[in-house]
């Protein structure tokens, strides 16, 4: 464990329980704060436990468009009350409660079409505004913005990381005495497209059952939930509900470019932001086997400048935490040639019912 000074501790214990968060900083507009860099999945890649689901990365088609991070979110709830998208020139152009993957790839079109950095939310005929909605009223009143006569300039945000290290149904991972509960984990839950307010209800179950079994002796996976892709399935099992798990290979990193060298400039903070809005322009709401190529080409730059940093600066760890998920993801995404939820690839936009399975690394 390495503290804020720097100073790196070693803590030993017979059981482990991860509940870092997701590593919604992997892109430059997210709806996270700045400590989600995935490092509970970071770590576990490192210690070759299974992780999976990684390309299932789910953004909020309607957070606040300001220049803060974490960017507000402007909930469901507004749009289910009467708010609408609209374009530059005030027209509607999608259904509003339509799934989040397929509002925030609409917003995403409209914004290319007109080249735009975001679009309008129009919650100007919601009654009651301030009573109704306190905490996104008060979000919006030190914005500057008034919703009961302004249009609310939106666009997509990274929000919830789908995948993460495969538990079973008690939290339990691939490595016996390590758990882990929470958005850090891939419980099963969340499939390809998470359900709104699905993850609160994960951590208030998971995490109490991960403590339960510790406290009961428990030691080891078994067969229940995601730890089915990895473990195999019951001979009672639904063959219906069975996801199967297939081995995610992940390429060594190719060269970093013409010379190979990292920019001798480079700053932690610098990386951080060149590998975030990589990720977001190439491997965020939709992706290609192009733009994937070209975030491998920047996730091999700044793995390469980090070699040359102290690592045990929490900035610098907290880089290759995201560089290390980065790698995951985007050998997850290339591999998965099809759309299925929160994946799309514009170059493969259909669903293909042979991919039905779990891409999982460590297994």
């Amino acid at each position: 464990m390495i503290d804020h000074s720097g100073q790196l501790h070693e803590v030993r214990a017979k059981n482990l329980l991860l509940a870092t968060g997701g590593a919604g900083q992997l892109f430059a507009i997210t709806t996270n704060p700045s400590v989600a860099t995935g490092d509970g999945v970071a770590m576990a890649l490192r210690a070759g436990v299974a992780v999976a689901d990684l390309e299932f990365f789910q953004f909020h088609p309607t957070a606040l468009y300001h220049p803060g991070i974490p960017r507000p979110l402007l909930s469901e709830a507004l749009r289910g009350h009467g708010a609408l998208l609209r374009n530059s020139a005030g027209e509607r152009f999608i259904d509003e409660m339509l799934p989040r993957d397929v509002v925030s790839r609409a917003i995403l079109a409209e914004m290319l079409q007109q080249q735009t950095d975001h679009v309008w939310l129009d919650a100007t005929g919601l009654d009651h505004f301030a009573e109704r909605f306190p905490t996104i009223y008060s979000d919006l009143v030190a914005s500057g913005l008034d919703p009961m006569t302004d249009w609310l300039p939106v666009a997509p945000a990274a929000h919830h990381q789908c995948g993460g290290i495969v538990t079973d149904l008690s939290g339990a991972t691939s490595l016996p005495g390590l758990w882990a509960a929470g958005e850090t984990s891939c419980s099963g839950v969340h499939g390809a497209n998470r359900l709104a307010s699905n993850s609160l209800l994960e951590g208030m179950v998971f995490g109490p059952r991960a403590i339960e079994s510790i406290a009961g002796g428990a030691f080891g996976p078994r067969p229940t939930g995601a730890m089915r892709s990895v473990l195999g399935f019951a001979d009672s099992a639904d063959s219906s509900l069975s996801i199967g798990g297939v081995a995610l290979p992940v390429p060594e990193l190719g060269p970093t470019g013409p010379t190979g060298k990292p920019d001798s400039a480079a700053t932690p903070e610098s990386l951080r932001r060149y590998i975030q809005q990589a990720m977001s322009t190439d491997a965020g709401v939709q992706r290609s086997a192009e733009s994937l190529q070209r975030v491998w080409q920047v996730i091999g730059q700044t793995l390469a400048a980090l070699d040359h940093m102290d690592p045990q600066v929490v900035a610098v760890a907290e880089v290759r935490n995201l560089a290390q998920i980065a790698q995951t993801l985007v050998a997850a995404a290339l591999a998965r040639t099809e759309s299925r939820g929160t994946h799309a690839r514009i170059d493969y936009p259909a669903t293909d019912p042979a991919q039905t399975h779990r891409l999982v690394t460590g297994i």
